[in-house]
């Protein structure tokens, strides 16, 4: 009979081969971890900038002689890094809250998964790809390495086949668990309609069929997609059920453009004279989220008719055009705001975001946007300077008018905007000497900030079950001072917890207790190191980034247990691709709510990021001694997706009384819970979300135990200078390669 199946199979699989059809689907993630067919992968890969998630009913490779077989559960989340790299982590489990201690819970994996593949051909019909299954974690029940090449069949891109060769790692046990993907395989997937794919595959002598029905693109928003599986193993041995269904699900992080982005031309730093961004580019942004104003359009084609008719009139502003600048800046959510008048006649315009919390390049292009619908048409030079806690992080410079043709028309032909950032140039010094007519506006300690966001202890994949979770609210009030310094009390309020992370369960020491657990004042002021090159040598000073050093100090109660002194120090030189950093502090304990932490603290901790900007993606290493005095190391790569980040790491510390160090591996998402524009601080109050919520997920690496340890690695919870520069994302680099957004926000 089992020959008989594989027979058929065959058969199905010319006849597949041998039809005609419509449009190839996205890929997807499959239960295995990898994106392909219910068991065997693809050489496709999730696209980058997509999440993927999965489910089956089952957990493929379970040992058959075990007491619950294949049923249980597999769950699967992925992400499209970059273009030729996924990555996923699977969490395989016969039962979900079953603890393994008192009763037989048969498997309970968690585990890492990657595929780096490439086309081999321009028109992308044929795919090669290599990966791997279950690396790292305690245990590795299904690992396995694989290489596969995949060919898409006709233009209308609707029939996949592909061949490959898997090598499962440790030998078959009746009584362990073994992943089916072993040895030679094949698959066809077909794809009649647009919503409906069939499917076969073999694989270690096992043939399967299976069946997808894709939800319309019109049901979902846009970029989303879904489908609903049906598996069947039409013979071979017991790594899989007989049936079982599938669900997927993938997401894009962002709208990522199919065309390759056109080279920067080679400019000198912040001497970008006529910022030109493709139309298509452009599109790439959406206006949700930010306030509608009226269409630049409304002014720029009245310029003719605005020009003066003595030329000696041309760019004078009146003090009431000021004035209603300033209100205008100050409707959009802008604080300390100042106007005036520099010696050579342009415009001086200082103001402070605290509104466009998300991405700080929203609130240069708003900025721009109003400068261009209040003076563009007396053609003036305009000088503006964003900060953030009123440190400077961003110049831009230009004529008013011309800003208004390049926000209306992309292409102004004159000196629209010229960015400059404090790597490459002295910000706060291009407005010296200005006679400030408006002085001090909406200003910034008149508000309270009210910050809400999520807070979540979790356990997963643990003995104890699937995830385990303690999850509660955090309210900070933070009351701005003088420049550059704030208070700010936060209190955590429980919400929901499952039962191991109640009192008297085996998380219960690590639950959510409500407490007001943070009281600290901060001082954030930047560093005039390019004093010590003297007045006649600022060119050098600039050169060497000397304006780029912005430090930070917190005093006072840090978390439930620590109360001490934080400092930290910021050097991003040029155009923003190196950034150092220096950050440390000591601590003592003020409670005995965790005997298990030092009754005093000493960290201390330096870092280096480097920025690729053709991808957005940053190297990151940290080293030195980490708050609970286990000293080590910290690698990790992050990939932005506009305002989602993705990071992988790998940490190894040690303690000093313990015989050797641990490595950890770790996957984390950090994404904005508050919208582009948050409410604006004009009655006395500001609410807000976060802008960076993180979750992350990390196991042991060489440990015969997969401990549950929140005590190593652990970085001092003060710093605030990565966020002051838009979240680490404030070099000229990235400015200038997102012209397109800020132009965007600019029509807003």
């Amino acid at each position: 009979m089992g020959r008989e199946y594989q027979v058929g199979a065959g058969l199905a699989l010319l006849a597949l081969a041998a039809q005609s059809a419509l449009a190839q689907h996205d890929t997807t993630l499959s239960g295995a971890g990898f994106t392909g067919l219910s068991v065997t992968p693809t050489a496709q890969l999730l696209r980058r900038g997509t999440m993927g998630l999965a489910y089956e009913s089952q957990v493929a490779g379970a040992p058959s002689a075990g007491r619950y077989g294949t049923s249980g559960h597999n769950f699967v989340a992925g992400f499209g890094v970059l273009p030729n790299l996924e990555i996923s982590g699977r969490m395989a489990a016969n039962t979900l809250n079953t603890n393994c201690y008192a009763e037989p819970c048969g498997i309970r994996d968690l585990s890492f998964n990657f595929k780096a593949g490439t086309p081999l051909d321009k028109a992308h019909r044929w795919n090669a790809a290599v990966g791997a299954t279950d690396l790292g974690g305690a245990a590795t029940f299904f690992r396995s390495y694989y290489g596969v090449l995949t060919y898409t069949a006709t233009d209308a891109r609707n029939l996949d086949l592909s061949v490959g060769y898997a090598r499962r790692s440790g030998a078959v046990v009746p009584s362990r668990a073994a992943t089916p993907l072993d040895g030679p395989f094949a698959s066809a997937a077909y794809r009649p309609l647009p919503w409906l794919q069939g499917q076969l595959e073999y694989v270690d002598g096992s043939s399967f069929a299976g069946g997808r029905i894709h939800a319309p693109a019109e049901w979902l928003p846009t970029g989303w997609a879904a489908h609903l599986g049906v598996n069947m193993r039409m013979s071979g041995n017991a790594h899989t059920a007989r049936s079982w269904i599938s669900v997927g699900l993938t997401v894009p992080l962002y709208k990522v453009s199919n065309e390759r982005p056109a080279p920067r031309p080679a400019i000198a730093p912040g001497a970008l004279a006529a910022p030109v961004a493709s139309r298509s580019a452009a599109q790439e942004f959406s206006a949700a989220g930010l306030a509608e104003s009226p269409p630049i359009g409304v002014y720029a084609p009245s310029l003719a008719q605005a020009m003066p008719a003595d030329p000696d009139e041309a760019g004078r502003i009146t003090d009431d055009q000021m004035k209603k600048l300033a209100a205008a800046l100050a409707a959009k959510g802008f604080e300390d705001i100042a106007i005036g008048r520099l010696p050579d006649g342009a415009v001086a315009i200082r103001v402070n975001n605290a509104t466009y919390n998300v991405n700080s390049v929203d609130g240069l292009g708003v900025a721009l946007g109003v400068v261009a619908r209040q003076l563009a048409g007396a053609r003036a030079p305009y000088r503006l300077v964003l900060t953030q806690r009123q440190v400077a992080i961003v110049g831009a410079r230009g004529q008013t008018d011309c800003l208004a043709r390049w926000i209306e028309l992309e292409t102004p032909g004159c000196a629209a905007v010229r960015l400059s950032a404090p790597g490459t140039a002295a910000v706060d010094a291009s407005l010296d000497g200005a006679a400030w007519v408006v002085q001090g506006g909406a200003p910034s300690w008149a508000t309270t900030r009210l910050v809400l966001q999520p807070v979540l202890r979790s356990t997963l994949g643990t003995e104890y079950g699937v995830f385990d979770y303690s999850a509660g609210l955090r309210a900070t009030l933070q009351q701005p001072l003088w420049r550059g310094a704030y208070a700010e009390v936060s209190h955590v309020s429980p919400i929901s917890e499952s039962q191991d992370f109640r009192v008297g369960g085996v998380f219960g020491n690590s639950r959510l207790v409500d407490s007001t657990d943070r009281a600290l004042v901060h001082q954030v002021a930047r560093v005039p190191v390019e004093l010590l090159f003297g007045k006649r040598n600022q060119g050098a000073a600039t050169r060497w980034g000397a304006n780029a050093f912005t430090a930070h100090l917190a005093a006072g109660r840090f978390d439930s247990n620590y109360r001490g002194v934080y400092g930290e120090l910021r050097w991003e030189p040029g155009e923003g691709r190196n950034r150092f950093g220096i950050e440390g502090g000591r601590f003592d304990r003020t409670t005995a709510y965790d005997r298990n932490l030092p009754a005093e603290s000493r960290a201390l901790l330096a870092s280096y990021r480097y920025a690729y900007t053709p991808t957005r993606t940053y190297f990151e290493a940290t080293a030195g001694q980490f708050m609970y005095s286990d000293v080590g190391i910290k690698l990790g790569i992050k990939q932005w997706f506009h305002d989602v980040a993705v990071s992988l790491y790998v940490r190894r510390s040690k303690f000093e009384w313990e015989p050797r160090a641990r490595s950890y591996a770790g996957i984390e998402i950090s994404i904005p819970l508050t919208p582009r524009k948050d409410m604006s601080p004009t009655h006395h109050i500001q609410v807000t979300g976060t802008p960076r919520w993180s979750y992350g997920v990390e196991t042991v690496i060489r440990e015969s135990a997969n401990r549950v340890d929140t005590s190593q690695g652990v970085v001092p919870g003060g710093a605030v200078l990565d966020r002051t520069f838009n979240s680490d994302r404030a070099g000229l680099s990235y400015l200038e390669e997102n012209l397109p957004r800020v132009r965007s926000a600019a029509g807003r």
